[in-house]
């Protein structure tokens, strides 16, 4: 799976978790504070991506994370 299909996977379960967000361009540099996204909706958007992946991001990795580089780091090992 390339960075750019999992950006679109993460993009996907962002709007799914948060639609306001429908516009917001993202890249692995994107921070979550820029992009206005809560620990809430992050939790979400893992779960949305655990289910749709059947994978486990572990709570101990994902709390951390500050951009979406690090979390599509963190599925690509969990894959």
């Amino acid at each position: 799976m390339t960075d750019e299909e999992l950006l679109a996977m993460i993009k996907e379960a962002l709007v799914q978790a948060s639609p306001q967000h429908a516009d917001v361009t993202l890249t692995k540099e994107s921070t979550l504070s820029v992009l206005g996204i809560s620990s809430i909706t992050a939790l979400e958007i893992a779960g949305i991506l655990e289910e749709k992946l059947n994978i486990r991001l572990p709570d101990d990795e994902l709390a951390p994370l500050n951009t979406i580089g690090g979390l599509v780091n963190l599925i690509r090992q969990q894959i």
